[in-house]
């Protein structure tokens, strides 16, 4: 695939798992084996999606299994630094507590070798991070390291207009949650909005539930000052 090509290929991408599945094939195609995304959540800083693409089976198993997103420094570390370092870099670098190393060194056996941690941003300035891995040392040398930025780059935009364009908002909002947030904020009562929308005030209530929930509030106002801080109201 010609340089220049990975991006409209992932501008033409459907769906998330298109866009990633296109940009597997381009990191293969320069001598990287597998790659991961993470996207912190916004409402939640110490909680983030994962996706990936050739990662080891057992070692992802184990990772899922035993939530160790919530000891995994390495995506904030590369957040906070805002640029692009080697893996091997970033690790020898990293200050950690002894659970965190823990965590490191069973990493450090799971299969993984070397690669790239590059940081990205994507809509309403939601951060984060492709880690592109399992490349020879002598190779990473050579890689055109502007060329994997701007890719990943590319990638987690066109996946944020994806889930937006199908009201999937931030951290997993859906289209009824959405809509119902943006009449909160038009000073509508449940009663209002459940005959705006055509439903029972019941169901208007178990939505409200769900997106106080995701966005980690307990009452309407807070829930709308959160909307209009997160971007999901303008």
């Amino acid at each position: 695939m010609p340089d220049s090509e990975i991006f409209r290929q992932i501008d033409e991408a459907a769906t998330r798992d298109d866009v990633l599945d296109v940009l597997a094939e381009f990191y293969r195609a320069r001598g990287f084996r597998s790659f991961c995304f993470v996207i912190p959540m916004v409402t939640k800083p110490d909680q983030f999606r994962l996706y990936e693409r050739g990662m080891p089976p057992e070692w992802m198993r184990r990772y899922l299994e035993r939530d160790y997103k919530l000891i995994d420094a390495i995506p904030a570390a590369v957040i906070r630094r805002n640029e692009v370092i080697t893996l091997g870099e970033l690790l020898s670098q990293l200050t950690v507590n002894d659970v965190e190393r823990a965590f490191l060194e069973e990493f450090g056996r799971s299969g993984v070798t070397d690669g790239l941690a590059i940081p990205t941003s994507g809509l309403r300035h939601a951060r984060g991070f492709f880690g592109v891995d399992n490349v020879a040392a002598e190779d990473l040398a050579k890689v055109d390291r502007s060329l994997m930025c701007a890719a990943a780059q590319h990638a987690h935009l066109r996946i944020d207009r994806i889930e937006e364009e199908h009201g999937a908002g931030i951290d997993g909002l859906s289209p009824r949650e959405a809509e119902i947030l943006n009449w909160v904020a038009a000073g509508k009562s449940n009663p209002e909005t459940a005959m705006i929308l055509g439903i029972s005030e019941a169901t208007v209530g178990t939505h409200l539930k769900r997106l106080f929930t995701k966005l980690g509030v307990h009452d309407r106002v807070s829930a709308v000052l959160a909307g209009f801080k997160l971007g999901m109201l303008r």
